[in-house]
């Protein structure tokens, strides 16, 4: 019998600065401990090699090269620097051990994983995507090779092909076809699964900050759940009555997974959707807009006339054309608190179709709005845990930020990309799951988090990075910024 199994996106993996994935410090890993599961299994990332962008390790790249201040012409060899951390995971996974068919080296065999969360899941990936369709959209992928500052093509398939298919090309044949809520089933029938962390929906509104546009699901649920993930990739955020078919759908297929569980009382923690504009990666500009709470009732929250990346200038930003007006941030919140009416009103009634509660909604969406700093105009009313809150330097979502001598001067919850969180953040997210578990299981013998070790394990507050200044204050790198979004694929 397995205490956790975890579906989800990219935090569930535990994908920080930029990259997938330190999974042996995501929230799903640190419940594992507390639950007392010693035979929680996920994939170990080599730290050498990370899909997409790893921010951490470029910056102390930089850092070792240059120190605190790269001088003028010094930035043409620090993008020499860069390619060089980004050609080593291209190789690794394009070309190296890291290849799609080879199996991940794990002793895991055809067990497979207990967490199969996969950066940019979105909630219809969770019953569409297998390794088989992973590699076919590798084939179709971009076949230039590699190149100047590119990072891993196709990281989302290559992602989720190791995860879904531990075996590579011998596991093809049976697990070709598995999706997540597959391996969720085999799980339920042949070990036994007593709690499922279920928490999706993020990225079906996240690439909105990400690209800082709005590219809506097109009001059509038949179409949308019989679309390819390629197709799917255009858009970034879901209409409601998309959305509400493809949770309804993962729901229903998540029950039917439970229906040989070898644990008769099964639970099912659901975590809510964030909202996306209150990660420090969209900050605010311009004009302050106070306005009533979108998502809490009675509340005021601070809003800005327009959102950009972080780095940027109000100038720089509407001069490379990225930003997002305060109408489509608002928008994009609206949204995303009806998918969180969704999923409650779901829930509820599938735990009355049931006639048992075996789901138990976890409100984090709910929780970050009430740790955001400025959305709470400076003064957040989430309480954190007892362990952090004489933690100096104190934490907070603000972008991470450090003195050239290396003194903290803003954020640990949030980590580089802006998005994710740090191993602190992560414990945070734990917190709140654990103590939904507590209430659902008033009998189980459940550990508290080991908060030393956690903040140990964060290396931005551990080993502050010293160079965070650059930047702000280099134009060559403002512009690469502004053309991130072409460097990065956001959807795969």
């Amino acid at each position: 019998m397995t205490k956790i199994f975890t579906i989800g996106d990219s935090i569930s993996q535990g994908f920080m600065s930029g990259s997938a994935a330190n999974t042996r410090l995501s929230y799903s890993t640190l419940l594992a401990e507390a639950l007392g599961e010693t035979n929680y299994r996920y994939y170990r990332w080599d730290e050498r090699y990370k899909t997409k962008i790893d921010l951490e390790r470029i910056f102390r790249a930089l850092e070792r090269k240059f120190g605190s201040n790269i001088r003028g012409l010094e930035w043409l060899n620090a993008f020499s620097v860069i390619n060089g951390v980004l050609d080593q995971a291209e190789d690794y996974y394009e070309r190296g051990e890291g290849m799609p068919g080879l199996p991940v080296g794990s002793p895991f065999d055809s067990t497979g994983f207990h967490n199969v969360a996969v950066e940019g899941m979105d909630v219809g990936d969770a019953f569409m995507v297998t390794p088989q369709s992973c590699l076919d959209a590798i084939a179709k992928g971009d076949a230039s090779g590699d190149g100047y500052l590119h990072a891993v093509g196709n990281p989302f398939s290559r992602n989720a092909y190791r995860i879904l298919n531990p075996l590579g090309d011998k596991g093809m044949a049976e697990f070709g076809n598995f999706t997540a809520v597959d391996w969720l089933k085999r799980c339920a029938k042949e070990e036994g699964v007593e709690n499922l962390f279920l928490w999706l929906g993020a990225n079906n509104a996240l690439g909105t900050v990400l690209s800082l546009s709005i590219q809506q699901t097109p009001n059509d649920p038949e179409r949308v759940l019989k679309a390819s993930r390629e197709e799917r990739s255009k858009w970034n955020l879901w209409h409601p009555n998309d959305f509400k078919a493809e949770y309804t759908a993962l729901l229903d297929k998540v029950v039917d997974a439970m229906q040989e569980n070898k644990e008769a009382d099964w639970k099912v923690f659901v975590g809510t959707v964030p909202l996306v504009t209150i990660a420090p990666i969209a900050k605010g500009m311009g004009e302050k807009r106070v306005i009533t709470d979108p998502s809490r009732p009675g509340k005021k929250a601070l809003y800005y006339e327009f959102y950009s990346y972080f780095p940027l200038s109000d100038s720089a930003a509407k001069d490379c054309g990225k930003y997002l007006p305060f109408r489509d941030a608002l928008f994009i919140d609206k949204t995303i608190v009806e998918f969180n009416r969704i999923i409650t009103t779901l829930v509820a009634k599938k735990n009355k179709d049931l006639g048992r509660e075996h789901f138990h909604i976890v409100d984090i969406g709910r929780d970050l709005t009430d740790m955001a700093w400025k959305r709470n105009f400076g003064e957040p009313s989430y309480p954190l845990p007892e362990a952090l809150q004489f933690i100096y330097p104190p934490i907070d979502t603000k972008y991470y930020d450090t003195s050239p001598e290396g003194d903290i001067a803003s954020g640990g919850i949030f980590s580089l990309d802006g998005v994710h969180p740090t191993a602190i953040g992560q414990g945070i997210i734990a917190e709140e799951f654990l103590k939904a578990v507590k209430e659902a299981r008033p009998e189980e013998n459940v550990k508290s988090l080991d908060w030393q070790k956690i903040i140990a394990s964060d290396s931005l507050r551990a080993k502050p990075i010293t160079l965070m200044r650059e930047l702000y204050e280099h134009d060559k790198l403002v512009k690469f910024i502004c053309s991130v979004g072409d460097i990065i694929n956001l959807k795969d």
